[in-house]
């Protein structure tokens, strides 16, 4: 394999690789989780109740069992909007879509943060304010 050099530059926007806090016992987070079993084994089972523990804000489900294991997912509050069937040829770009603008959200009130944070230093000191 060949390297090739580029002028490519990366931007960090700020998030640690393990910035989601979990208690000792539990997975760190990012993670990447395979479950794998014979039918009846428990993937959904324990796969409902490792997202329940961890307490997202939000839950993506790409599952054809979804409607069958109903029960064990419905305490989760998954919006319907989430769950999508793997077979689908579009799942792939509709989740892309939704990481993409859950990041735009994200960076949108990061901005709007500082924007309060620097709103809230010129209150104190109001005689310093500048014209931008």
């Amino acid at each position: 394999m060949k390297i090739v050099k580029t002028n490519l530059k990366f931007k960090d926007l700020g998030t640690a690789p393990f910035a989601i806090e979990t208690p000792p016992e539990h997975i760190k987070l990012h993670t990447v989780c395979l479950l794998v079993g014979k039918r009846g084994s428990g993937k959904s089972f324990f796969a409902s109740n490792l997202l329940d523990w961890l307490d997202f804000d939000r839950i993506l489900i790409i599952s054809p069992t979804y409607e069958s294991n109903y029960a064990q997912f419905k305490r989760l509050g998954v919006a319907q909007d989430d769950i999508f069937d793997p077979d689908d040829t579009a799942v792939v770009q509709k989740v892309v879509d939704i990481v993409n603008a859950e990041r735009d959200d994200l960076l949108e009130y990061r901005q709007k943060l500082a924007m309060l944070k620097e709103l809230k230093a010129n209150i104190k000191n109001p005689y310093d304010l500048q014209e931008n």
